[in-house]
């Protein structure tokens, strides 16, 4: 499944903000926390430029830096699809887990999307 294809359940906004990464694999040790940038964002997922290809179905941990926000969201994300973009790929995540209070900060997100997107 290309990001073309993807149907998307809330309305997302171009929004570049700080995200790191980290692949969960089951019984694994820890993997490596990659930093990447967001090229859009919405309260159900993002899409974001990693250095390396991702996997359809891999699980997240992920921490977003967004404006206004004095500590990072905190989220788990299963990778819905990934396109080469070379040099880098573009990767399309939808959220699976947030914290509560994350919760509430997507809320605002999400406000933040549709009066941006209504301008």
């Amino acid at each position: 499944m290309t990001g073309s294809d993807e149907r998307r359940r809330d309305p997302r906004v171009p929004e570049q903000c700080q995200v790191a990464f980290r692949i969960i694999r089951e019984g694994a040790a820890a993997a490596k926390t990659t930093a990447a940038q967001t090229l859009n964002l919405s309260a159900s997922g993002l899409c974001l430029v990693s250095p390396d290809p991702l996997k359809r179905d891999e699980h997240l941990a992920l921490e977003l830096a967004l404006d206004g926000q004095t500590e990072p969201v905190v989220a788990m994300g299963r990778v819905v699809w990934c396109d080469e973009d070379d040099p880098a790929y573009r990767v399309g995540i939808c959220f699976t887990w947030l914290r509560d209070e994350d919760r509430q900060a997507l809320a605002v997100i999400s406000d933040y999307v549709k009066k941006r997107l209504e301008a």
